[in-house]
């Protein structure tokens, strides 16, 4: 009787198992097509979210650019929540620039940070382009975290949702569709607008943004077999006769002609086109809050447009979702994983070996994405390399492999910056470095600064190519000729003299972490300071040509975010200079001085703090004093007018970040101590003080910066009050 009614059930049911097969195999196919847009594709997430909110299938995504970038995060398992999360958390400024954190950065680079607004790398001796602004490491960095541990061989139809970008062979000029292998590299092709970013190798393929040739993949999601496609298009609407009235909006709507006419025979293909309304805004908007705010707006106002149609789909076809996000394979941050073996590519000039030291990851080590990524950029900080990329691979035991992909930086390279302040006016500076010539580890460094004031440098230092040895020899030649004013103590100038040496200096480095440097060296300066009649009642005229043999001990200590324009962190600097008879000197004398900037920001507002001390002793001559005479270290005075044997000095500053472009400053200081050998000028005058306002544009030379202060006039008469305006462009050097 049992197996009678086992057999009636299954009759009754065998039927409805067969209609609901049928019925699942009725379902048509839904493509997902995702146009480029750059900034714009921020507006796709708010079609994704909708898409979750309504349980809307998708069964094949074809994405080109930004809307690969979108496509493959949301293919992978994303939520359209999760990536509008992901990029409320990108920093796009800081992704700019492709420097990595810059507490990572050894000190030989952060000293360097800010001098310079170009740099070109040495190819065969010459100065070339590099092969994009920006190399992306960043964004690999982000996709390969989000992504992690993803295979590095993936064929992308094994993705929750079968997935296909988009890019352009810069070679053959023709495209390429991406289907398999490391879906982080993927993504960075698909986005990898030409001159902007660097191309990206994939096999015999160096490529370039998708959007060149196909900005709108259509047929890329039908030839996935997809029945209805619904396709989201970011691209701007065509201007009118009377808007195209500028040269700039009639290039953009001439790049725009090939593209629209390419959509003409799209159109009929695309069964629900989403548009979101991208008038008025662009591509390059990552950097302007207020409309990245309004490109989201538009996709939103886009999304609820599109939701009667969607549900009418749905309902036509009963459609439900069957993809689930697996929990047994999650993505991302958190991910462990015991590593396996650790393989490098693409190197020539520096052993696996060496890197391997550097990258300091080894077999059996427990990883997430987040170690991997933080050993990645400290090997890529030490600018050995022009990008790094990592694939993971199965390896033996449940263990995973990684797979790292170099391309060398030409060894050589020359920066070059300008700089303009009242005092030497226009000032040109050029650095020549090399690293790993004539062999591994030896670091040359030459630069020179030229027009109102030469200074020359040239620089051999041995720290050890992996930069784990804390001792290093030194070795350095310095000629320099800085015209410089000396004041009465009632503010008048008495005479501009011209600070001429030429320096020999050896000894050793101590690099302690990435941040505290010290070095200690033996100099042989020979001073040649044109004798004046004005200065007769300071120096005799032997005094001004005069050898100086003596010991310097320099510190420093820098850990600043950013030496252009720090908002957090601290820069100490610390200099004793001994010049003694038994080393030779001509002179005796001792000379110590220490500072320290202190920066944090909360919000909008940024705080500095700035102390300074210094002492001398013995017969120190006029041309070595102290001086802070300088609008970074003291507003109210002219330059060079703050110079002394001793001093000291307390400053606080505040700015307020008003946009990306603009910020205002206030800012008080006093000098407290101040001793001078003027005959005029008490010994010890009465405290100085000065107070001042200004402005700061970011331009594309560097910063902009205005002060106009308030201050004592000398230190013969503290209170009496004199003006001063300071204008200040471009590097820090």
């Amino acid at each position: 009787m049992t197996g009678k009614k086992g057999r009636l059930v299954l009759l009754f049911i065998s039927p409805l198992l067969i209609i609901a097969f049928a019925h699942s195999q009725e379902r048509p196919k839904i493509g997902l097509v995702l146009s480029g847009g750059g900034a714009k594709g921020i507006a796709h997430v708010p079609i994704l979210k909708l898409l979750d909110e309504l349980d809307f299938p998708v069964d094949c995504i074809a994405g080109t650019s930004v809307g690969g970038v979108v496509g493959g995060l949301y293919a992978a398992g994303y939520s359209g929540a999760d990536i509008e999360r992901i990029f409320s958390g990108v920093n796009w400024e800081d992704f700019s620039r492709d420097r990595p954190p810059r507490g990572l950065v050894p000190y030989f680079e952060k000293r360097l940070d800010g001098r310079y607004q170009v740099e070109l790398p040495l190819r065969k001796g010459i100065p070339s382009t590099p092969r994009g602004l920006i190399a992306g490491q960043k964004f690999y960095n982000l996709f390969s975290s989000l992504l992690f541990p993803l295979p590095g061989d993936i064929d992308f139809d094994d993705l929750p949702i079968p997935f296909r970008c988009l890019a352009v062979d810069i070679i053959k000029a023709q495209q390429v569709i991406l289907e398999k292998g490391s879906l982080a590299r993927a993504l960075r092709a698909t986005m990898a607008v030409p001159t902007i970013f660097s191309p990206v190798e994939w096999d015999e393929y160096l490529l370039v943004d998708g959007g060149l040739l196909n900005n709108l993949p259509v047929d890329v999601a039908e030839a996935m077999g997809a029945e209805i496609i619904i396709a989201v298009d970011l691209a701007n609407p065509l201007n009118s006769r009377e808007e195209l009235s500028t040269a700039d909006k009639i290039l953009g709507q001439s790049l725009q002609a090939v593209e629209v006419e390419q959509k003409k025979r799209k159109m009929e293909k695309i069964d629900l086109l989403i548009w979101p309304d991208m008038k008025g805004l662009s591509s390059t908007d990552y950097f302007f809050p207020d409309k990245m705010a309004k490109i989201s707006e538009r996709g939103e106002e886009a999304a609820r447009k599109a939701r009667p149609a969607l549900q009418a789909l749905k309902e036509k076809y009963d459609l439900t979702r069957s993809f689930k996000k697996d929990p047994a394979k999650p993505l991302g941050e958190g991910q462990r994983r015991v590593l396996g073996r650790v393989e490098f590519t693409g190197n020539k000039n520096i052993p696996s070996s060496f890197i391997a030291k550097l990258f300091k990851l080894k077999t059996d080590d427990i990883v997430d994405a987040a170690r991997v990524t933080r050993q990645l950029n400290e090997l890529y900080s030490l600018r050995y390399f022009e990008d790094i990329q990592y694939e993971v691979f199965p390896g033996e035991e449940g263990k995973i492999d990684l797979r790292l992909s170099l391309r060398e930086l030409p060894r050589g390279n020359l920066r070059v910056g300008l700089r303009y302040d009242n005092l030497h006016k226009l000032v040109a500076a050029a650095g020549l470095y090399a690293t790993n010539l004539p062999f591994p580890g030896l670091r040359l460094e030459n630069e020179i600064e030229a027009a109102g004031l030469t200074r020359i440098l040239s620089k051999v230092s041995y720290p050890t190519k992996t930069l784990d040895f804390p001792v290093y020899p030194l070795v350095y030649a310095q000629y320099q000729d800085i015209p410089t004013r000396l004041y009465t103590g009632d503010g008048r100038v008495i005479t501009t003299y011209r600070d001429r040496s030429f320096s020999l200096g050896g000894g050793l480095g101590f690099l302690l972490k990435k941040s505290l440097n010290l070095e200690l060296t033996y100099v042989l300066e020979e001073m040649n300071i044109k004798s004046q009649a004005e200065l007769a009642p300071l120096e005799s005229a032997s005094a001004l040509q005069t050898t100086l043999r003596k010991v310097e001990l320099a510190a420093t200590l820098d850990t600043l975010d950013n030496r252009r324009d720090p908002k957090n962190g601290l820069l100490f600097r610390g200099l004793y200079e001994g010049s003694n008879k038994s080393l030779g000197s001509e002179v005796d004398y001792d000379l110590a001085e220490a500072s320290l900037d202190i920066y944090g920001t909360l919000r909008r507002n940024t705080f500095r703090l700035y102390g300074y001390w210094g002492t001398s002793s013995g017969d120190v001559p006029f041309f070595k004093y102290l001086n802070q005479g300088r609008p970074a270290t003291f507003v109210g005075m002219a330059y060079d007018q703050l110079q002394g044997e001793e001093m000291r000095i307390v400053r606080a500053d505040y700015s307020y970040r008003y946009s990306n472009l603009v910020q205002f400053k206030l800012m008080a200081n006093v000098a407290l101590g101040l001793k001078q050998r003027w005959s005029d000028i008490p010994h010890s005058p009465g405290t100085l003080w000065g107070a001042g306002a200004g402005v700061v544009v970011n331009t594309p030379l560097g910063l902009l910066e205005f002060i106009y202060a308030l201050g004592s006039k000398g230190p013969s008469d503290p209170n009496a009050l004199q003006s001063v305006a300071y204008l200040v462009l471009g590097a820090r050097f």
